[in-house]
């Protein structure tokens, strides 16, 4: 059983391969994308598995996109994204997930973990070395890579999904963010 995680993966979206063509720029159109994106997913993840969504899952009418969530293998944890709120106002897109939320604080093998679709500047226990994983800004930087903050799309990292423990492990490299500055009173 493994726990997997990514974001960003706009199955729908016709013109994703002009704005991130190193991961999708092979894609010979939106159904063969789509249709690639599905057997990648179903050859790494097992029923048993578990998979934090961190966002912007389908650029598609939502009856189109419950098809392609239902053919996904293992327990999906969306985190929602701004591409998310439409869809997910359809009970048949929402039931599609184990779970869905906007902001999700999680402890996995001894690590605190705070999971948001966007980079954010503070996160609950920042300062005592918390992990920040996020997604939305495709291929570019947060300007947050030297903390304890990754971008976990597979614009940003390459890989379609990661495992939990390769981001984590990665994240650990990073410094714990120091308080940004003391309130006044």
């Amino acid at each position: 059983m493994k726990t997997w995680i990514g974001s960003d993966f706009h199955w729908g979206h016709k013109h994703i391969h002009k704005f991130c063509p190193d991961t999708r720029g092979h894609f010979t159109d939106v159904e063969h994308m789509n249709a690639e994106m599905v057997r990648m997913w179903n050859e790494l993840v097992q029923p048993e598995d578990t998979v934090y969504m961190l966002g912007d899952i389908a650029f598609m009418q939502a009856s189109q996109a419950v098809p392609v969530m239902r053919s996904l293998s293992g327990r999906k944890i969306l985190i929602k994204g701004n591409h998310d709120r439409k869809n997910l106002k359809d009970r048949r897109f929402f039931a599609c997930f184990d779970e869905v939320h906007d902001y999700l604080d999680i402890h996995y093998n001894g690590n605190q973990i705070v999971m948001f679709h966007y980079p954010i500047l503070e996160w609950d226990r920042c300062h005592h070395g918390a992990i920040q994983f996020h997604g939305h800004l495709h291929q570019n930087p947060s300007g947050l890579e030297r903390y304890r903050v990754r971008n976990v799309g597979w614009d940003y990292t390459g890989r379609f999904l990661s495992t939990m423990e390769e981001m984590i492990a990665d994240a650990l490299k990073g410094e714990i963010k120091p308080h940004s500055g003391r309130m006044s009173t």
